[in-house]
């Protein structure tokens, strides 16, 4: 088919060569319109095919819409058709789904019942099993603790009876003929006790007794059969409700032994308080025997202050006997200003202390006279002597102007006296207080407390009293370092007896020191005990020996010295204390620790 497009491009062409002036033969024109006619021809055919091509489409369109509308409107109702059966199997699905869920659920709860079901009948099983088996071994134990209580009911040589409010006995089977008489039946005369019109319902009340207390009754009771007395020892106790189990146990053999040992142990009582007697007189003779030794010195002791006494009163009574009578006349012919110096003398003498030692007496004096030569005041040598016996060693410038006055010697004189007795009182003081801390420490330490009690005591009261004791021996070469310690506390102890514990301790140390050295004595608190530690500079303990020093009557000291009962006896007081003795010892340096506890174990 040729196209309209063709046959215009064709004319166009045509007209192109026409006006373009080329010339072409008649015969490619022809040709060329000829061409063109059949092409026109072919047009208007394949114009009326369209047409009719056309007509039939309109006509198909036609059909096709009616065939459209038919098809739509069955596509509506098939739809509609469809929707509803969707709907309906919708409906069906959730109805099926639910009767799903319903049987799931009841399948679930059925199976968890089942299991719930298997557990019990298994648990009940398993609680079945174990009862069979816990019956079968109760069984097999009764059995076994049946065959024991009749093994041990036939071994028992006890009497075992059941009684019961009724009055009912039964006698369980023992094995009582052990104990018995061959013509003495023990169980008989028990039972028989029971209905002794003699003792009526002594042994019932205590039935009663314990079924209304439910509580266990113990009592001893005996027979008498021939010579022989038989003892038991009875217990009763709760069987059931109405009845109760006694057993009684032949103690005949106990009661003998009891019998004996009771003899025994107050024997061993008195022999004990004879022990302990004789031990309180042996500590008590060492201790006198301590004391004879000591007596020379406490003498001597007691007797230097008695010289000083004497010697004082002795002073004391010449001044008033010599100057008595001359003392009106002297105070009349004393100016006022002499007089005020004159009593200013003897207020400064009575204050003065005497502590300074000879040499520094010596320097003093030379101070003082170098002073008064300062002041050109003539015999500075005789006025400076006078002057420090007065007690005058300082601050001599208020006194001046009596110095310097030429009658100042019978001033100097009379104040010098009067100085004298004022020492002599104040030795007189001093001397008695000695005697009196002596004749102290002396009772404190020959005192026996008879109480046997314990008492709070200072421990170092109990050392200066032993140390006051020894001072004669001390002072002659001894030199004492005391270390106490601050805030010592009291100890509840036996004075006495620790007062022979120092003194034993002390003797040794001095003797071990020839009475030449360094005695140190050191008192601390550590821990809940107080120690008492003793040093001495002696040549030691030898470390042969050193094992045997608390051996009773175990000496290194000559005969007639030492009876080697001293370190026994301290050990012994210490023990008793509860306390703790050490002893450490090298060549020139031996230490005793003594700790006693602040409090022991036996109340206090």
């Amino acid at each position: 088919m040729i196209s309209l497009k063709y046959v215009r491009s064709q004319r166009t062409r045509a007209k192109s060569i026409k006006k373009g002036g080329n010339c072409r033969n008649a015969e490619e024109v022809e040709l060329l319109h000829k061409r063109v006619a059949e092409k026109n021809q072919e047009l208007i055919k394949v114009k009326e095919q369209l047409e009719k091509a056309t007509l039939r489409k309109t006509e198909v369109e036609e059909e096709l819409q009616v065939l459209n509308e038919n098809l739509e409107e069955q596509i509506k109702q098939r739809t509609l058709e469809l929707i509803r059966a969707n709907n309906q199997l919708k409906a069906e699905i959730k109805e099926r789904a639910a009767a799903e869920a319903e049987v799931w659920r009841l399948n679930t709860e059925l199976e968890q019942r089942v299991q719930e079901r298997t557990v019990q009948l298994a648990a009940s099983n398993e609680e079945l099993q174990q009862k069979i088996s816990d019956g079968l071994l109760l069984e097999e134990k009764l059995h076994f603790s049946e065959n024991k209580v009749r093994a041990v009911f036939e071994a028992m040589t006890d009497i075992v009876l059941v009684l019961d409010r009724q009055g009912n006995i039964e006698v369980l089977p023992t094995n009582t003929a052990e104990f018995s008489e061959p013509d003495c039946d023990i169980v008989s005369l028990t039972i028989a006790h029971f209905f002794d019109d003699t003792h009526p319902d002594d042994w019932w009340i205590l039935i009663h007794q314990v079924l209304e207390t439910e509580q266990t009754l113990n009592f001893d009771y005996s027979f008498t059969v021939g010579d022989r007395e038989f003892w038991f020892s009875a217990c009763i106790s709760v069987f059931s409700k109405d009845a109760v189990i006694w057993v009684a146990r032949n103690i005949s053999d106990r009661k003998l032994a009891e019998s004996v040992l009771s003899k025994s142990n107050e024997e061993l009582a008195n022999t004990l308080q004879e022990l302990k007697r004789t031990q309180k007189e042996l500590v008590q003779s060492e201790k006198m025997a301590a004391l004879g030794q000591l007596i020379a010195g406490i003498a001597h002791e007691i007797n230097s202050p008695l010289g000083a006494i004497r010697s004082s009163v002795q002073n004391i009574a010449d001044f008033w006997t010599e100057n008595l009578a001359l003392l009106p006349e002297f105070f009349q012919q004393l100016s006022l200003e002499r007089l005020e110096d004159f009593f200013a003398l003897l207020h400064k003498s009575s204050q003065e202390q005497d502590t300074l030692s000879s040499k520094e007496k010596r320097q003093l004096k030379k101070a003082v006279q170098r002073q008064l030569e300062t002041e050109g005041i003539d015999n500075a040598d005789s006025l400076a002597c006078t002057l420090l016996d007065i007690g005058i060693g300082s601050e001599i410038e208020p006194f001046l102007g009596l110095l310097k006055d030429p009658e100042n010697h019978i001033i100097l004189q009379t104040a010098y006296q009067f100085a004298t007795v004022q020492k002599s009182t104040k030795n007189i003081a001093i001397a008695i207080d000695r005697a009196a801390k002596i004749v102290f420490a002396l009772k404190s330490y020959a005192r026996y407390d008879q109480s046997g009690n314990k008492v709070i005591a200072n421990i170092t009261d109990g050392i200066e009293t032993v140390l006051t004791l020894y001072h004669y021996q001390i002072k002659h070469g001894v030199e004492v370092i005391k270390n106490y310690g601050t805030d010592l506390p009291s100890v509840l102890c036996y004075p006495d007896e620790l007062n022979q514990v120092w003194t034993n301790l002390l003797h040794n140390a001095l003797q071990a020191m020839e009475n030449k050295g360094v005695l140190k004595i050191d008192v601390k608190y550590t821990k809940n005990a107080v120690s008492v530690s003793i040093t001495d500079s002696g040549k030691g303990i030898p470390p042969e020996i050193m094992p045997r020093i608390f051996e009773p009557f175990f000496t290194t000291k000559p005969p007639g010295e030492g009876s080697g009962l001293g370190l026994d006896i301290v050990h012994k007081i210490i023990d008793k204390h509860q306390g703790k003795l050490q002893v450490e010892s090298v060549p020139g340096k031996t230490t005793f620790t003594v700790s006693l506890p602040l409090q022991t174990t036996d109340g206090n």
